[in-house]
């Protein structure tokens, strides 16, 4: 009685058996309490949306700048002007209020004045439809020392240092909450100013 040749089993049963170690290896890396944390940043460096989600707007943690032109009081030929003064501001999400607080407390360049009388203090300030509303305490008013050059100064270097950010064409300047139709009888204030450089001099 003849015995029945085995057929050899060949290359195709050595593959069978790389590709189940392979998937078996795979499985239990899978199973590994690090895999998650791997795929996770493999994924997120590779997926645009990741990356964009995070954004430029914060470096290292820091609130993004701002730059606005600030505009300063200055002696010229025995009358006083407005110079423009382009700085950049730690504005964060309100440009408005950062410009504002430095034209009232930040570093006055050399040669310049404070625009605004002494004491002068900022309550509020917001930005709306382009329409900015600055909210003054009353040391806008009582510490005002008169004249209509002076009255003009201390108007257009709010309005005119608002109006430099994009965001806001025209000023509304209140003073305790309310308006009030000039600060030294000189220079209507009861409604919005858009900007204005008649009393601007080049630095």
């Amino acid at each position: 009685m003849s015995r029945r040749r085995r057929k050899p089993r060949g290359p195709g049963l050595a593959l069978a058996l790389v590709a189940a170690f392979a998937l078996g290896g795979l499985a239990g890396w899978s199973l590994h309490p690090r895999y998650e944390q791997w795929r996770g940043r493999q994924q997120g460096s590779s997926s645009p949306t990741a990356r964009s989600a995070q954004g430029p707007s914060r470096r290292n943690g820091r609130p993004p700048r701002t730059a606005a032109k600030l505009y300063f009081a200055r002696i010229i030929g025995g009358q006083i002007r407005l110079v423009g003064v382009r700085r950049e501001l730690q504005g964060g999400p309100h440009p408005a209020e950062a410009a504002l607080e430095e034209l009232i407390s930040g570093t006055v360049p050399t040669g310049c004045l404070r625009p605004l009388p002494s004491g002068a203090r900022l309550r509020s300030v917001r930005v709306r439809s382009g329409l900015a509303t600055a909210d003054f305490g009353r040391e806008l008013v009582s510490g005002f020392k008169g004249g209509s050059d002076n009255e003009g100064v201390t108007v257009y270097a709010v309005v005119n240092t608002l109006a430099s950010l994009p965001e806001v064409k025209r000023v509304q300047i209140l003073v305790e909450g309310g308006r009030i139709d000039s600060i030294g009888g000189h220079l209507d204030t009861s409604g919005p100013l858009a900007p204005d450089d008649e009393l601007v001099i080049p630095r």
